[in-house]
Formats: structure tokens, C-alpha cells, sequence
């Protein structure tokens, strides 16, 4: 989870993220091949001139590198800065389908210009989390961030698969290098299943497993803000469900072909976030604020304050290739909530890691160079210099075996 903490760091240092971004980004040539024209003039049927994208129709979508400022678990949260309590200091953390905000492709607390499209400003996103009758608890920015994240992963992807030897895709650096291997690939595979739907799966795989390594890496103490501990919101109960909704999304925002600019991927991710949001029931922003409430001392501790270990006293971890959204007990709701929510079905996402007959692993990998602080703590110890996501199960086994000493046995559950 992206802490909250964040805030309380100076703008500036979001600034020094964003990387000056070359002219080719966001263009898409839509200057037909000559193959084009041959068959909408030669076939009769319309449908002919469909085709697989080439490589340089790809859309060259600039890297993530900004900061996206959220959300600690809980409401009106109270934080320190070092030993210090900050007086009077709020954090209010609920919002509802009404105070959203505009989404912005890498976006940040102070966000620059990606493409001449829209102006150096503030931030326009309004983070928080979102109660849902059937998702539960969505933290908004881990969405947009995955969202983001798989957007950015399917062009790249797409420009490798077609080349038979793979390629590299070299990430920004998160508690250590990262890197995502394409693997040498059967061309005629590759177009039997379709370059384009191979992208989007092998995009959103990865997207997921950099989603796991985010959350493992704040478990052992890394931030993104030096001197700003994560660790209070490593695995909180709404990030995995949270990052899964936002990769979910990402197919149906390029199917719109929203990739093809900045601006129109924007907007059509508003649309899509909030008629996803609609569909698992978000309720408005009191109501929201009472399921904050009767999940206090259960799953979060209001006495607590941001960083400390204890204000997130539950956390999830997955439950294989399926993410189950943790909802208020009913026992635990109260009048609002079960009114507003009846008896409504969660709604299971799944994060599966084979599709059209093909196993991703096959085709990717995720490696990691753990930094140092990490490399010194069990149990990266005991591995070498690089792990890859093969490796998380066994690395989470240790997280969980952690939360249970820390916790309690039913830290990992919701109820």
C-alpha cells in the first residue's frame, strides 16, 4: 500500500521522479499499410482489414515514476512524524463515487506535463477508500496504479513477443532493480493465440506479481519516501483486491483503443472505474465511514497512529489464483450499512496464471535485485543475488508466519 505518510513529505520530492519523456510517446501512426488498403479494397468482407497490430503501431506509453499519495487503512487517522505526535492532524481517508476526482496517468501529488495534453498542476485524483457492499474496502490509487502499471506493460510486451528471442523490459527500481524477462517465443504461437490478447494477459499478469513484490518489500521495510516506513500497510486488507480491480479494468480500457493518447485513456478510465465501482455497490461516503467504524479493534486499531506496525492488525495475503474482497461481518454492520447493502454477493476476481491453454511463467519472468537491507533479513538470506516471482510463495509463507507471531493465528482472516 502507498502510505499516507507520504503526504507529510516535501512536493519536491516527487519532482526528481518525473523523467523527461521524449516526443514519441502517446502517437500512434494512423497511416494505413499498404496491406491495409489491399484488403479493404480486394475482400468483401468489412471485417478483412482487421489484423494484428505491427510493433510500430504500438503506442510508446512513458514508465510510471511518480508517487501516488494513499491511503493508510482505516479513518480519520492520526500520524507521527518520527517520535512526535503531530497535534490536531486528521487523516480522513473515506470518499465515495462522487468525490473521485480525474484520473491522470502517473499521477502524483504534484503531477508535470507527460505530453503537452494537460498542464503542470495539482493533482486532480481524489484517493481514499471506497466502501463497496460487494468489493469491499478499494483503496482508489493502488487501482489507478495497476491500472497504470498494466497499460504501460502491454505495448512493451507487445513490441517483444513479436521479435522470437524476447527481450528485456528494464523497471524503476522498488527495494532493489526489477526487470521483466521476455522469453524466446514461437512466432506461430504468437499469432495463433493473438499478439494483442497475449499482451494483455502477459500485462496483467505481471502487473500482479509487481503488486506482490510491492506489498513483500513494505512488509520488510522499504518506502518509497526514504525515512517513511510502509510496513503499516503491507498486505492491508484491501490493497490485493484493490491492485487485482485495477488490472481487471485495463483490458477493457484499451479494447476502447484509450491507449492511443493520454488524454482519452484518462477519460475512458474515469468511465470504466466508476461504472466498476457501481457494479460492486459503492455506498456514499457516510455509510463508508461507519464500515471504517465497526471494523475498528478488528481489523485496524484507531488508537494507533501512522507508522506504527499495529494500526493494521489483519492482513490478507490471497487465496491462490482467486482475490476474495474482505467485507464488514454483518454482525459487525451497522443499521446504514445493512440497509444498504442487503445481502450482496462478493465478487471474486480472479488473478489466474495460465490463459487460452498457455502458462504465463512461460512466457515471462519478474527479477529482482533486492537491495541490501532487505538481502540482510530471512529470507532473502537465503537466496542469491536475484529472485523472481517463483520465488514469493515461499517468501510470503515467512510474511505470514510473521503476522501469526505478531497477531495472532487469525491475523490472516477476516473474521
Amino acid at each position: 500500500m502507498t502510505i499516507v505518510l507520504r503526504w507529510l513529505a516535501l512536493a519536491a520530492l516527487t519532482l526528481p521522479m518525473t523523467a523527461c519523456i521524449s516526443d514519441d510517446v502517446w502517437r500512434v501512426s494512423d497511416i494505413p499499410t499498404p496491406e491495409d488498403v489491399s484488403a479493404l479494397l480486394d475482400e468483401t468482407d468489412p471485417a478483412a482489414i482487421r489484423r494484428s497490430y505491427l510493433a510500430e503501431e504500438l503506442p510508446r506509453v512513458p514508465v510510471r515514476k511518480r508517487l501516488r499519495p494513499c491511503c493508510a487503512f482505516g479513518k480519520k487517522i492520526r500520524a507521527t512524524l518520527g517520535p512526535i505526535p503531530i497535534p490536531f492532524f486528521r487523516i480522513p481517508n473515506i470518499v465515495d463515487l462522487e468525490t473521485l476526482g480525474r484520473h491522470k496517468y502517473d499521477s502524483g501529488l504534484v503531477h508535470g506535463r507527460s505530453r503537452g495534453e494537460e498542464s503542470v498542476g495539482i493533482n486532480r485524483e481524489k484517493n481514499g477508500l471506497v466502501y463497496t457492499c460487494r468489493g469491499g474496502f478499494i483503496d482508489t490509487a493502488h487501482v489507478r496504479d495497476y491500472i497504470d502499471w498494466a497499460l504501460y506493460l502491454a505495448p512493451e510486451i507487445g513490441r517483444r513477443i513479436k521479435n522470437p528471442v524476447g527481450g528485456v523490459i528494464e523497471l524503476p527500481p522498488e527495494a532493489g532493480a526489477r526487470r521483466i524477462r521476455i522469453h524466446m517465443v514461437d512466432p506461430e504461437q504468437v499469432e495463433t493465440v493473438g499478439p494483442r490478447r497475449l499482451s494483455l494477459w502477459l500485462a496483467g499478469w505481471m502487473a500482479w506479481q509487481m503488486s506482490i513484490w510491492h506489498e513483500t518489500a513494505t512488509w520488510f521495510g522499504w518506502g518509497a519516501v526514504p525515512g517513511f516506513s510502509e510496513r503499516a500497510s503491507a498486505f492491508s486488507p484491501e490493497d490485493l483486491y484493490s491492485n487485482a480491480l485495477g488490472i481487471r479494468l485495463m483490458p477493457a480500457i484499451v479494447a476502447r483503443g484509450a491507449e492511443r493518447s493520454e488524454s482519452l485513456f484518462n477519460t475512458t478510465t474515469d468511465i470504466w472505474f466508476r461504472a466498476a465501482l457501481e457494479s460492486l455497490e459503492a455506498v456514499p461516503v457516510e455509510v463508508g465511514r461507519q464500515a471504517a467504524r465497526a471494523v475498528d479493534g478488528h481489523w485496524w486499531d484507531s488508537t494507533k497512529r501512522v507508522p506504527e506496525m499495529e494500526l493494521v492488525i489483519r492482513r490478507y495475503f490471497g487465496d491462490g489464483e482467486v482475490v476474495r474482497p474482505w467485507l464488514v461481518p454483518p454482525d459487525r454492520a451497522s443499521a446504514d450499512l445493512a440497509a444498504a447493502c442487503g445481502e450482496a454477493e462478493p465478487q471474486l476476481l480472479a488473478t489466474p496464471a495460465s490463459a487460452g491453454g498457455i502458462e504465463l511463467s512461460d512466457w515471462a519472468t519478474l527479477e529482482i535485485e533486492p537491495e541490501a537491507k532487505l538481502r540482510r533479513q530471512k529470507p532473502f538470506s537465503d537466496y542469491g543475488p536475484t529472485i523472481t516471482h517463483e520465488d514469493f510463495p515461499a517468501i510470503i509463507e515467512e510474511v505470514m508466519r510473521q503476522n501469526r507471531e505478531r497477531f495472532g493465528e487469525r491475523a490472516h482472516l477476516p473474521d
